[in-house]
């Protein structure tokens, strides 16, 4: 019998606090003047950008902290995921909540959440950049490189790919 898959609430914590809570909170009660948006128009882009970034961060999730015993920032996970939203840019839960995040300021009409938004991406840059990336370095070698060499760290499309001397071919 395969192994059972228990619902861990920590790795879901942070991301509905972070694309969560706080976006309630400013849009609610600190959301300041309004931004000039049209009603349809503020509604259409942001759901735009609010579902394909919750499927981000949703599957991130699930691929890194509910599909392998990795602990929440304990150590590096088991093996390095590379499938799913992760084929696609290697910080899917970063880039997924700043689309959340873009896509909340929209739909609240509020400057403050655009704010939040921004100072949630430079945590998130630098983390990846001091912490993350060294760490799955140090620990999945040359499989880690040759995956950032493929895929790109945040906006699909973007990897510098390796293009061969003609002297390698």
């Amino acid at each position: 019998m395969g192994r059972q898959r228990r619902l861990r609430v920590g790795p879901l914590l942070i991301p509905l606090v972070v694309a969560g809570a706080v976006p309630a909170v400013l849009g609610q009660w600190l959301s300041g003047p309004r931004l000039p948006l049209a009603g349809w128009a503020a509604a259409v882009g942001g759901g735009a950008l609010v579902v394909p970034g919750g499927w981000m961060v949703a599957d991130a999730v699930d691929r890194v902290y509910l599909r392998q015993a990795t602990p929440l920032g304990d150590r590096p996970p088991e093996r390095l995921v590379r499938s799913g939203w992760y084929a696609v840019v290697r910080n899917p839960m970063a880039a997924g909540m700043t689309l959340v995040l873009a896509g909340e300021t929209l739909l609240w009409s509020v400057p403050s959440i655009a704010l939040w938004a921004a100072f949630v991406l430079g945590v998130s840059w630098t983390a990846v950049r001091r912490v993350e990336e060294p760490s799955l370095a140090e620990t999945f070698g040359e499989e880690y490189a040759a995956y950032r060499r493929a895929v790109p760290a945040w906006i699909p499309g973007t990897a510098v790919r390796h293009r061969p001397h003609p002297s390698e071919e």
